[in-house]
């Protein structure tokens, strides 16, 4: 017999709360974890304690200096030591294990291996090992390799875009389609080659049954006969008038740059909400911009010397002539205007959030007249812009080819936004490790739990087991 550790007053509540007052397993003086002497399977003899199996590390030992070192028998007759399965100290370190390897991949997606190790040490003190995060972290990615999620192909529009990302130094392409309707990711896989076989390849093998209604994509001039060759001249393809009123900013803050400044005027902001008006309807900023414009007008017909002088004096405009102090106070009150505007685009938006509603479509005639207006006008807009004009006019079958069901991709956008705004190139050095936080991602979308939960109760027996047994 051994001599085993008794309850006291003091750990009596440890004994109860770790179930070793089962009769199952015994603990010697010396720490090691018994069970029940068995018989050989040899001879049927009852078999004698004898030592540990091992030094009993566990994946917390290196934090409190704890051991579970599982007790081994012999028999005398066979001459044999014999292993012996002890159920409790597996179950313990097991949770262990699953415990700091929820913790280890659930922080994997927003720090890197060393911030993992530094944050476990001085959030909970717990002392792990690079190298046991990096393994916990690839076995887990390897895992997540063969996952694959269904969906189901709908009569709608799906979004459809790729995404210029570097693994390990390597372009990549990471490849989405998204479904409008339903909210949710159907296809999203990194390819390191891309082209217009490759990507007809793809819609073929994720609608290989179903044509959808049709599809929302940037402006790229391929794309429709990539999708046609597939789906034929008759799938909806519509650019998204997102992309198309980026690029128009964009132009036209190129054209209004001077040195690092961009000196836009009220007339400017007025002449681009007019384009970004033909698909959508603006006319509440364009009435805004209008109200804003008379109200300048207004102000330079009632600028006098007198006024013009308290302005200065207000703005410390440092100009001695009385023509450029003019000038340089309707530039401020004009520049105060647009900042006015700014405020007003800032509040406009935020009341349609709380309302839940979204800028109104226009129809495809309502489209065309506006478009037709803004083309007869079209010398008041700067060299740039008209050729964007031009390339409108020549896709605009593109632009109102979902008749105003969809005409942007913000929604497959926003969830690029959402799944790489934490990417770090630092810590996702492999094509494998960054499949794998997609698909995490994906898994969290879909409600998939891909890691175990441990409630304050398993939680409190694991660290409770630790300290029990630490020396």
């Amino acid at each position: 017999m051994i001599k085993a550790k008794q309850p006291t007053l003091k750990n009596f509540s440890n004994f109860n709360s770790l179930n070793l007052y089962s009769g199952n397993i015994f603990i010697a003086q010396s720490g090691i974890i018994h069970t029940k002497r068995i018989e050989c399977d040899s001879c049927g003899k009852t078999c004698h304690y004898n030592g540990s199996s091992n030094t009993g590390k566990h994946i917390l030992s290196k934090s409190n200096n704890s051991f579970f070192r599982k007790g081994q028998q012999y028999c005398p007759d066979c001459e044999k030591t014999i292993q012996v399965e002890n159920s409790w100290i597996d179950e313990i370190i097991s949770s262990a294990n699953q415990f700091i390897a929820s913790q280890i991949i659930s922080l994997s997606e927003q720090l890197s291996e060393d911030e993992i190790v530094m944050h476990l040490e001085t959030t909970i003190s717990i002392k792990i090992s690079k190298s046991t995060v990096h393994r916990v972290i690839t076995k887990s990615n390897k895992e997540f390799e063969c996952i694959e999620f269904e969906y189901e192909v709908k009569n709608g529009f799906y979004g459809y875009d790729e995404q210029f990302i570097k693994i390990d130094g390597k372009r990549a392409y990471r490849i989405v389609f998204y479904d409008l309707t339903g909210n949710k990711v159907i296809y999203e896989k990194i390819h390191y080659k891309f082209s217009k076989k490759i990507l007809q390849e793809i819609l073929k093998k994720v609608f290989p049954d179903t044509k959808p209604k049709g599809f929302v994509t940037d402006m790229r001039l391929e794309y429709p006969n990539a999708f046609r060759s597939v789906f034929g001249r008759k799938i909806k393809l519509q650019f998204c008038i997102f992309h198309l009123n980026k690029l128009i900013l964009k132009e036209y803050a190129e054209v209004l740059k001077f040195g690092k400044s961009i000196r836009w005027t009220l007339t400017d902001k007025y002449n681009m909400y007019s384009l970004f008006n033909i698909f959508y309807n603006r006319s509440f900023e364009l009435n805004q911009l209008k109200k804003l414009m008379n109200h300048l007008e207004n102000f330079k017909m009632k600028l006098t010397e007198e006024k013009t002088i308290f302005y200065v004096e207000k703005y410390q405009i440092r100009i001695k002539t009385y023509e450029l102090q003019k000038r340089n106070v309707i530039i401020i009150m004009e520049r105060k205007l647009i900042k006015l505007f700014r405020k007003i685009l800032h509040d406009k938006r935020n009341f349609r959030k709380r309302k839940k509603s979204t800028l109104t479509p226009r129809s495809i005639e309502s489209a065309t007249k506006v478009f037709e207006e803004i083309e007869r006008q079209k010398l008041i807009y700067p060299v740039k812009i008209q050729k964007r004009i031009e390339r409108i006019k020549k896709n605009f079958e593109f632009f109102t080819a979902s008749e105003s069901e969809v005409l942007t991709n913000n929604k497959l956008e926003g969830f690029f936004g959402a799944t790489l705004k934490k990417f770090r190139k630092k810590s996702r050095k492999s094509l494998l490790s960054f499949s794998a936080l997609l698909k995490r991602k994906r898994a969290r979308q879909e409600r998939m739990s891909f890691y175990h939960k441990f409630s304050i109760l398993d939680i409190a027996k694991i660290f409770l087991a630790c300290a029990f047994f630490a020396h």
